[in-house]
């Protein structure tokens, strides 16, 4: 049975209180200014990284001064983090050059949205990710000078008439086969992490986003490459309101609700790059295990318990937090009285 009270994606410990509501008064006239603030920084990024990447291979490193108008328009994200309300502090940010020498992959634990322009600014990694991602407007033209890796999602089959066509973005990588190889290939470059080839690759282990207070279980595409690893620990503060983006009742009452805060607070913890003992590259298991442990230590939190695999069963269920964050939302027949939920019943999780 899963307890759906104690559940790392159903944000039930911030429910919006009337304080909140009152200083949403005050704030929210604010906010579409402060969005379009964002829009803009985000679209220079764009224009930049555009004309950085113009009529360049996606399959080959950006040379090093094309590189340098990346590393140069990455500031600007800093403007979005501002515009949500979130001051941020990093620690450790040494680790980044000594990883990079070493041929690393950088690892993180997804939280928030927030996670996004917050790792972009600070490294601008190259990241792997769903091919709709490729297709977003404004957004996909931030990442195409990333040189990042998309994978093609595994969908239920619709009828032909159901079917929707999307255009192709033909600056973005798209992998049809195995994005393994294609990992492996990159990162066993000598050129891979310094200036004139690709840069790091970023991967968050967990596969999906958490209420920010524990690790989920650690998948292991990022540790099957063999290679040293640079773990990114990231710490929201939480006060009044979770930014971890768990199954919200709303993503836009969401954001409203992170803008209407006073201040949001993100501390980054760049540990020493962490390599792998040969135990550890054949077990890749084991080694997603140890740096887990090594991440969960220096956030102060616990392994939990869930994975994925939970998340995904969540979503199918229909299962979210009304927009009070007070109370569990399913449709009927999938959440018993005391907050229990068979998988099995469903046929999920067996």
């Amino acid at each position: 049975m899963y307890d759906t009270k104690n559940s790392p994606f159903l944000e039930l410990r911030t429910p919006f209180s009337d304080a909140e509501a009152w200083r949403m008064l005050l704030l929210l006239p604010l906010v579409p200014l402060r969005l379009l603030v964002a829009a803009l920084a985000c679209c220079v990024v764009a224009a930049v990284n555009t004309l950085a990447a113009w009529n360049w291979p996606v399959a080959e490193p950006l040379t090093e001064s094309r590189r340098s108008w990346i590393l140069f328009s990455k500031e600007f994200l800093l403007v979005v983090l501002w515009m949500l309300g979130f001051r941020v502090k990093v620690r450790g940010r040494e680790n980044v050059a000594r990883a990079a020498a070493l041929g690393s992959v950088i690892v993180f634990n997804h939280v928030s949205y927030v996670d996004a322009p917050a790792i972009m600014w600070l490294m601008a990694p190259s990241g792997v990710g769903k091919s709709s991602v490729s297709n977003i407007p404004v957004l996909k033209y931030v990442v195409r000078a990333y040189q990042a890796v998309f994978f093609h999602e595994e969908k239920p089959e619709r009828p032909a008439s159901m079917e929707v066509k999307r255009k192709k973005n033909p600056v973005a990588y798209v992998v049809t086969g195995s994005v393994t190889e294609v990992l492996q290939k990159r990162v066993s470059e000598p050129s891979y992490g310094k200036p004139g080839g690709f840069p790091m690759v970023c991967m968050a282990p967990e596969g999906t986003c958490s209420d920010g207070r524990g690790l989920l279980e650690f998948r292991t595409g990022a540790f099957v490459l063999g290679r040293p690893v640079l773990p990114v620990c990231l710490k929201y503060s939480i006060k009044e309101h979770n930014p971890a983006w768990t199954q919200v009742y709303s993503e836009l009452w969401h954001l409203i609700r992170l803008m209407c805060q006073w201040r949001n607070d993100l501390e980054i913890f760049v540990l020493p790059p962490y390599v792998p003992s040969e135990e550890e590259k054949s077990n890749p298991k084991l080694y997603a295990a140890n740096v887990r442990y090594l991440m969960a230590n220096a956030l102060g939190q616990s392994l939990l318990p869930h994975s994925h695999a939970h998340y995904l069963a969540l979503k199918k269920l229909k299962v979210t937090v009304d927009w009070s964050g007070t109370k569990v939302l399913a449709p009927p027949g999938v959440v018993d009285k005391d907050g229990q939920i068979d998988f099995t019943k469903h046929g999920l999780l067996q």
